[in-house]
């Protein structure tokens, strides 16, 4: 019995006797129904009706074998479309019901009231439907990565000033005006005699406020970087602002925090200038299937992490960014550095991810434990991944250009063993290979392991230039690293099928009911305030033309 979730199969083209087998080990040979696909028939059981085999597209399949997709049908989206018909049509009798006891000059007939609910039921429900559930997918493969880049310009915007403006620094000036006012009033109708009110518009006296601003401008900074724009202060008074007055004889009050040019900005503005522009990271969104897929065996599993959290042996991964773009990515667990303090540590690192984002794409973490306490190297970076890679860190797991290197030392001074990863489960093998040989006996400071990766600007960017830290030899040597797409591109073998298998959680399908119903409220109310009389129209014109 096939199970109801997903699962791939893969069918060996070369067998004399089709037959299906898992990825893993195990064995299934499938009988009584047939499979057709690429012109051969497959022999296989799908006698379960909420089950269906899809072949995968050919640049999805490796050669000698055709990837198959044993699966649910897609069963909730048609779910979802019939419980927002449902919902549509009881919103729209419920209206007819109201608006017919009431005598509402909005009824609609029966006619009319069913020419609009097949409106509904055709056009809004299934597109609010099919709508939601691509925004909850989308929703659902939506990761956070660290993108690593140089700095590029240090630059000051000059905004201007002026009353009721969008500056920062203002006072409110009230002023005695002559302005319209709606007021109601009464009055009788010639018609009936009767007392009634009405809004009408009339001019009074009443007091206004203004913002007046300090100065006849405010300043912006913002660092142009290899990555994007990155915003210091915004709307600073300029540096003596009294010479900017806006009113001659009204001064600049004291604001020493927005004032003049930031220090991180001057640093910034110097550095460029002398073409030794420094590291920045920005967090930026991607797409990850693995990650967000339900089922999937590429995901990572541990069963010794909660061991290694109580020990207190397992760091979280940083995600967070700190002085506008800085971002830590050493870890040190259990271990005190001989060489390097923690902060220089943290900057070799900065320097050599900025060479690598800018270069390759990647982004490395370096994480250094005591070996004397990790006897078992290979099962505790095994729950590491896995730890990083879990629910637990949502949006902000290790990315799929995430590098994790681990070290293990026994002195804080040298390296006694190495082990490396990605965030992908495929590809970067022979690096991670050699990683794991190379680093073995090599001394544990910044300089030697990192390197000290400089840049320089010409003609608006970037040049990298490399040194000859151990990790720099190896990440830009003959098994480069290579960033692993999560689509197929240049032949490779992408991640697309798992995207098809992802369906809106609970949540999201409540969400979407709750938009559903909302949309129809919003066209129900549509068609009940101007329907009846567009109908009417529409129907006059066709009979006049007849």
């Amino acid at each position: 019995m096939l199970s109801l979730y997903n699962v791939f199969y893969v069918v060996d083209i070369n067998s004399s006797i089709p037959h299906f087998r898992f990825k893993d080990p195990r064995n299934i040979l499938i009988a009584n129904s047939d499979l057709t696909f690429s012109g051969t028939t497959v022999p296989g059981d799908f006698t379960d009706p909420s089950l269906e085999a899809v072949v995968l597209p050919a640049k999805e399949q490796p050669d000698d074998f055709v990837y198959v997709e044993i699966k649910p049908k897609d069963q909730r989206m048609a779910i979802l479309i019939i419980a927002g018909a449902v919902i549509t049509i009881v919103i729209g009798l419920v209206a007819k019901y109201i608006t017919d006891k009431t005598g509402s000059r909005y009824r609609i007939d029966r006619k009319e009231l069913m020419i609009s609910m097949a409106v509904m039921l055709v056009i809004v429900v299934p597109l609010t439907a099919y709508v939601g559930v691509k925004v909850a997918i989308n929703n659902q493969v939506t990761y956070y990565e660290n993108w690593n880049g140089w700095e590029l310009k240090a630059r000051l915007i000059r905004e201007s000033c002026y009353e009721d403006g969008p500056m920062r620094h203002y006072w409110i000036e009230t002023r005695r005006e002559l302005v319209d006012v709606d007021v109601e009033e009464t009055y009788k109708d010639p018609a009936t005699g009767e007392e009634k009110t009405r809004t009408v518009t009339k001019k009074e006296w009443k007091d206004v406020d203004y913002k007046i601003p300090y100065t006849t401008e405010e300043w912006t900074f913002v660092v142009e970087t290899s990555i994007g724009d990155v915003q210091i202060a915004y709307r600073f008074l300029p540096e003596n602002p009294n010479q900017y007055r806006y009113r001659f004889l009204k001064g600049v009050p004291s604001y020493p925090s927005t004032t003049g040019y930031p220090d991180f900005w001057l640093d910034v503005k110097e550095r460029v200038e002398s073409n030794h522009p420094g590291p920045v990271t920005l967090r930026k969104t991607y797409e990850n299937y693995i990650l967000a897929s339900q089922s999937s065996i590429l995901k990572r599993f541990n069963d010794s992490i909660e061991r290694y959290e109580k020990l207190g042996q397992l760091p979280a991964i940083n995600s967070q960014v700190r002085n506008f773009y800085f971002s830590d990515r050493v870890y040190f667990v259990g271990v005190k550095p001989e060489k390097g303090s923690v902060a220089d540590w943290q900057r070799a690192m900065q320097r050599f991810d900025a060479a690598l984002g800018q270069s390759l794409q990647g982004d490395l973490h370096l994480v250094v434990v005591d070996a004397n306490k990790i006897t078992d190297k290979d099962n505790y970076t095994g729950a590491l991944f896995a730890y990083w890679q879990s629910p637990a860190f949502g949006k902000n797991a290790l990315s799929k250009n995430g590098i994790v290197v681990v070290v293990g030392t026994k002195d804080g001074a040298t390296i006694d063993w190495a082990v490396a990863s990605t965030g992908m489960p495929l590809g970067n093998e022979a690096l991670l290979g050699e990683i794991k040989d190379a680093l073995k006996g090599k001394a544990l400071d910044p300089e030697s392991l990192l390197g000290h990766p400089t840049a320089s600007i010409a003609g608006g960017t970037v040049k990298v230039t490399n040194t000859s830290g151990e990790l720099e030899k190896l990440l830009w040597g003959p098994n480069q690293y290579k960033r692993v797409h999560m689509n197929s591109k240049d032949g490779e073998v992408g991640f697309e099928y798992l995207l098809r298998e992802l369906r809106p959680t609970g949540f999201q399908l409540g969400a979407i009911l709750f938009v559903i119903t909302l949309f129809a409220c919003l066209a129900w109310g549509i068609c009940l305030a101007y329907g009846p009389e567009t109908y009417r129209r529409i129907a006059r014109n066709f009979r006049i033309r007849r």
